[in-house]
């Protein structure tokens, strides 16, 4: 009898090139690289965390720099740039898989977009969570 086995693939970190930690923060896992501080949230997860959609961002495709080779941690596709209200880039899995935050993007997002649930808590709660001061 032959048995297929599922080979599990670890997510790696697309800037730095080393597996992903797995955390549960508000009953979603965030891939998180202890690394660089990034932030990998699957697609839907950056809704699930705000406490609901998010405002039109104003987001623009943008290509990816020469040299540049982050690849998407569930497919290995090189992530497109996206730019949202000219302040912010974030890589993106052109196949839909997710968004890739770089350290303190994610909180910079929610607090551009102020969506209804709270995101200042969850904000607070992100920076508690990686160890990241207050701004004052």
């Amino acid at each position: 009898m032959i048995r297929a086995t599922t080979h599990l693939m670890i997510p790696v970190c697309p800037k730095c090139d080393v597996g992903l930690f797995v955390l549960n923060f508000k009953a979603i896992e965030v891939d998180y690289c202890e690394r660089c501080r990034g932030i990998w949230l699957d697609a839907g997860e950056l809704e699930q965390l705000a406490g609901g959609p998010l405002p039109n961002l104003d987001r623009q495709r943008g290509t990816v720099p020469p040299g540049k080779k982050h690849l998407c941690p569930r497919c290995d596709t090189p992530l497109e740039e996206i730019r949202i209200q000219d302040r912010l880039t974030l890589d993106r899995c052109p196949r839909g898989h997710g968004l890739w935050f770089d350290a303190d993007e994610l909180q910079q997002l929610l607090a551009m977009s102020r969506p209804a649930g709270g995101a200042g808590q969850v904000i607070d709660h992100l920076n508690e969570l990686f160890g990241i001061a207050p701004k004052t």
